[in-house]
Order: C-alpha cells, then sequence, then structure tokens
C-alpha cells in the first residue's frame, strides 16, 4: 500500500518535470524562430537604408565643437561662413562605391557601407584611408554624419596638402576658423547634408 501511494505521488511529479522540460524546448525553439526573423528584418532594413542613401549628398550645415567651443562653420546660403563647404559632397551608390569631394573639389574614389547596427558609415578610400562616422540620422531628405577626433593625435607637421587625411583636415577646419588651438583637447564636425538637385 505504502509503494502504491509513493508511485501515486511520483507519477505526476514526474510528469511534470517531463512536461516543464518539453515546454522550455518549445520556447527555445520559438526564440530561435524569433532570432531569425529578426535577422532577415535587419537585412531587410539595410538593404532600405542603403537604397535610400544611394544619391549624392550636399553638404548643408558644418557644426563644429572643440572642447566646450561650439561654433557653425558653414550654413549653405551664408555669406558669412566661417569656412566654405560648398563643394564637399559624399556620392553613395548601392554597389559600395563611393565619391568623395573634399571642400577643394578634389575627389577621392573609395567603398562605403554601414556597420554597427546602422549606426556607422565606413568609408575607405583608395588612398587606403579609412573612417568611421557616426550616423546620427538618416531620412529620405536628410543625413547627419557625426565625426570625433582627438585633436592630439593628428599630425600637424603637414608638408603635403595630399598628406592630410579627413581627421586632421576636421581639426584644421577648426583651427583655420579660429576655434581649435594648441591647448584643444577633442573636436567633433556634424555635418548635416542634403540630396544634390
Amino acid at each position: 500500500m505504502r509503494k502504491l501511494v509513493m508511485i501515486c505521488m511520483l507519477a505526476p511529479l514526474c510528469g511534470l518535470v517531463f512536461t516543464s522540460c518539453k515546454v522550455k524546448q518549445n520556447t527555445n525553439d520559438l526564440s530561435s524562430k524569433e532570432k531569425t526573423s529578426s535577422l532577415l528584418s535587419e537585412l531587410l532594413q539595410d538593404d532600405e537604408l542603403v537604397e535610400q542613401l544611394a544619391k549624392t549628398w550636399t553638404v548643408a550645415t558644418v557644426n563644429y565643437q572643440a572642447d566646450a567651443r561650439k561654433d557653425v562653420l558653414y550654413q549653405q546660403g551664408e555669406n558669412t561662413n566661417l569656412r566654405d563647404f560648398s563643394k564637399e559632397s559624399l556620392q553613395l551608390s548601392k554597389d559600395g562605391k563611393l565619391v568623395y569631394t573634399d571642400d577643394g573639389g578634389d575627389k577621392h574614389h573609395g567603398t562605403w557601407k554601414l556597420t554597427d547596427h546602422q549606426t556607422k558609415l565606413k568609408m575607405v578610400l583608395n588612398d587606403g584611408q579609412t573612417v568611421y562616422w557616426d550616423v546620427l540620422k538618416s531620412a529620405q531628405n536628410s543625413l547627419v554624419l557625426h565625426l570625433s577626433v582627438n585633436a592630439r593625435s593628428v599630425n600637424w607637421d603637414v608638408q603635403k596638402v595630399d598628406d592630410i587625411d579627413i581627421p586632421t583636415a576636421a581639426v584644421f577646419a577648426g583651427f583655420f576658423a579660429g576655434i581649435v588651438d594648441e591647448n584643444t583637447q577633442q573636436i567633433s564636425i556634424t555635418y548635416k547634408m542634403t540630396p544634390k538637385s
């Protein structure tokens, strides 16, 4: 009789354990399906974002900060800009190719792609230079890119204009505008861009 009571008590307990293991396994399968669906959704979003960014972008506004000092370096259509960015543009193609036109009008070819869950735009220029821009905003008619540079790490002793990379050019832009000096630690530059019309 005791054995029968014990079996009667253990049988439901064992059934409960086996059932909960099976439910947990199904939950894991569901989570795996959700992960796959999320990954597919992210890939589709990547394609949509690449489609949206694939155009020529021109500079509308350049905001600049050197340590605590802030200023607007450039505003499209203004005559009193601290620096002229009217020639600068970024042509992004769907196939990952890019043409970056600097503020002097010189064209630099390379490739681009989105990284870090679409939060960074990686530019690799044919001269070997790699630049990561933070993507602050991307929409059909607006692209906002941000670059932070340690001003102490740039080469101030430049012999040729061709030796200037994008981070150094960003620091020099602030220097020539009177915002950056020899004590500046960190600069950040934000480009608000619009599609070329």
